[in-house]
Parts: C-alpha cells; structure tokens; sequence
C-alpha cells in the first residue's frame, strides 16, 4: 500500500497542520492521522492537494509501504516473535527512517527553496498588477476631480 508523505509536503511549503487543514476544509486532527498512516487521504482531497503544493503529480511524496519483515540472523522465519527479534525489528525500521531523512533532507530544503522562489515570483506578479489597478484608478480619481472642477461641485 502506498501513501502520500504529507508531512514532508507540508514541512517544503512551511504550512501548519492548521493552516493545511483549513486549506482542505478538514480538522488538524484528520491532518494529523493522515500524516501518520492511520487516516488515508480522500480521492477529492488529492487533487486539492495538488493546488496547494503546485504539483502536477504526488509522485515525488509516494511512501512505498510494504509489509516484509526483517529475518534477523538468530532466527529462521520472520514468524518467530520474541523480543529481540521484536527490538531488532524496530532498530531495523528506525535506521532506515533516519537514513530516508538524511538522504532527503538536501532535497527537501532544494523543493522548499524551488516552492519559494515560485511563491514569490507569484507574487510579484499579484503585486503588478496591483499597482496596475491602483494607477488606473487614480488616473479615474484626477479625471473625476477634474469634471467636478469644471462644473464648480466640491469634492472634499
């Protein structure tokens, strides 16, 4: 079974649970159980996903999820449960934890600063058109001034 890396998506943006599940119209703590695998995400909101992050696909943020066990040495199947195989088993699944997170740690902060830099380049261009808008209507505003001059109407 695969799911989506919410929380690595989440982190590159520098969005809140909060703000992310007021983007989704859900509860932080759907965002929360999401994130931690015990929550799927919702076909409708995957797409929503997709906006928000600026992505034409998850791809990226799939975690591949399988269900293989580790076989340590001292045993013969991974049947065999007894508590270092148990310990084992968990030491095994935090090292690879760490080593994904290391290994994508330069990658993040290169998504996070590629989002950023697409962010603001948005925004810049919201910002000219603003003032766009802003210097036509105060060209509407001297025009006006102008008329009401001419016919004698005060304007304060």
């Amino acid at each position: 079974m695969n799911r989506i890396d919410l929380l690595r998506l989440r982190k590159r943006a520098g969005i809140s649970q909060r703000e992310l599940a007021e983007m989704l119209q859900v509860r932080p703590s759907f965002i929360s159980a999401m994130e931690n695998g015990k929550s799927g995400i919702p076909e409708e909101k995957l797409e929503k996903l997709k906006e928000i992050f600026e992505l034409d696909n998850l791809d990226d943020y799939l975690i591949k999820e399988d269900n293989e066990s580790v076989v340590p040495p001292h045993t013969h199947s991974p049947e065999e449960s007894d508590t270092i195989t148990a310990l084992l088993n968990h030491f095994h699944d935090l090292a690879h934890q760490r080593n994904r997170a290391n290994a994508s740690a330069d990658e993040e902060a290169l998504a996070r600063i590629d989002y950023l830099v697409r962010r603001n380049e948005n925004l810049y261009e919201r910002l000219d058109e603003l003032h766009q808008r802003m210097e036509r209507m105060m060209e509407e505003n001297i025009k006006l001034k102008e008329i009401l001059l001419k016919h004698g109407i005060s304007y304060d």
